[in-house]
């Protein structure tokens, strides 16, 4: 974690946009939507500022931007979906994941499916990883479209802002969402800690 927040992410953002322009912008968010750890909101946050300089246009990154991340989260869906539930059913068992695991899965998107997709997208690391379970669960294509799109535009339209507002001052946001993800992983890590811990038990019974 200590690696993670020594990443100059403002820089390397920086770096991909000004040699790529919006392709820059939109492979790297496309890449972020599906689990590769691209920081969206310091891309958005540069494109922000670039178009507060007038080198980009804020309309433009904000359609980009949403545009990518669903592109990228329907990828992470389609892998869910099609791959997903036979390799968990298979070999779910080496990471402790149970078919009882996969079946709550499907319940908890059946019934919060859709706000759990839009407030995911919402969630740094989370957001990266939220199409995935929606895939393995099957949830409904139309309304995982509509609520990643929901999520997406909220996330873009935010760091777009915070960017064009902040200009040349970007290095104190992004010291703050270093802080956030560690906290957001740490969670993470406390959740899969407790996760082994109730299925051991259960693994070493049967």
């Amino acid at each position: 974690m200590t690696m993670l927040a020594s990443i100059d992410f403002t820089g390397i953002a920086m770096n991909m946009m000004s040699q790529l322009g919006y392709w820059g912008m939109t492979l790297g968010l496309v890449l972020d939507s599906f689990g590769i750890p691209i920081p969206s909101e310091v891309l958005l946050m540069v494109g922000g500022a670039l178009s507060a300089t007038g080198r980009f246009n804020p309309v433009a990154v904000f359609i980009l931007g949403t545009l990518a991340q669903l592109v990228g989260g329907l990828i992470g869906y389609a892998i869910g979906r099609y791959g997903g539930e036979p390799i968990l059913e298979r070999y779910g068992k080496y990471v402790l994941i149970s078919h009882r695991d996969l079946k709550r899965t499907h319940v908890a998107f059946e019934k919060y499916g859709n706000w759990m997709t839009a407030v995911g997208r919402c969630v740094p690391f989370i957001r990266g990883l939220i199409a995935y379970p929606a895939g393995v669960a099957k949830m409904n294509i139309s309304k995982f479209i509509i609520f990643t799109t929901l999520g997406s535009a909220i996330w873009t339209a935010l760091f777009v802002y915070l960017g064009y507002i902040l200009g040349n001052n970007l290095d104190v946001v992004n010291g703050w969402l270093h802080k956030l993800t560690l906290l957001v992983v740490l969670a993470i890590v406390a959740w899969i800690v407790w996760h082994f811990r109730e299925h051991l038990p259960r693994i070493r019974k049967n």
